[in-house]
């Protein structure tokens, strides 16, 4: 019985980790699509050709984009240590669970961070009339956090996607041992 519970929730959490993966990645594409209307391409600054109501729009859109990374992640972070707690696959034995284990929890200190300033942003467009250039300011702060390494980050949450269907590193017992040791 104890088997078949932590089959059944083993199979809750990995589901619970794809979908809501799927909506944090999704979520996250979306928010840097958004946010690219900000800024210019040549340099590193933000347009100042906006008009005001569209760019209220735009933070809008990167709030809602904002709520739904925040919440995925948060369920994409419970449900993988839910998994990996719940899971019979050995670490030892399974090269590519370890690989995507660490490539997930490394950054897990830098997502809560960015997440942290992604609900300051929600916050403050929510209050009131929003103060577009201290949602300037936040939104900056959250593109300049860490500096490259929450690029890093989705570069590594990707890898993770081919490691998992491929499973590279992985122990495959020989027949032979098999029967000499039985």
């Amino acid at each position: 019985m104890t088997q078949l519970l932590e089959s059944r929730s083993n199979k809750i959490a990995l589901t619970l980790l794809v979908i809501a993966g799927i909506f944090w990645l999704g979520g996250i594409n979306i928010r840097t699509l958004i946010g690219n209307e900000l800024l210019d391409y040549d340099q590193f600054d933000f347009r100042t050709s906006i008009p005001p109501d569209r760019e209220n729009t735009l933070f809008q859109m990167l709030s809602n984009a904002s709520l739904v990374v925040v919440i995925s992640y948060f369920i994409v972070l419970v449900s993988a240590i839910w998994f990996i707690a719940t899971t019979k696959l050995k670490m030892k034995e399974n090269g590519w669970l370890l690989m995507s284990a660490i490539l997930f929890f490394m950054f897990v200190p830098v997502e809560v961070y960015t997440n942290y300033l992604d609900i300051r942003f929600m916050l403050l467009f929510q209050q009131g009339p929003p103060n577009h250039d201290e949602l300037l300011r936040l939104f900056g702060e959250r593109i300049g956090a860490f500096r490259g390494v929450p690029v890093i980050a989705i570069l590594c949450y990707y890898t993770i996607i081919p490691i998992v269907i491929f499973k590279p590193l992985r122990k495959i017992k020989d027949t032979n041992e098999e029967k000499k040791a039985g």
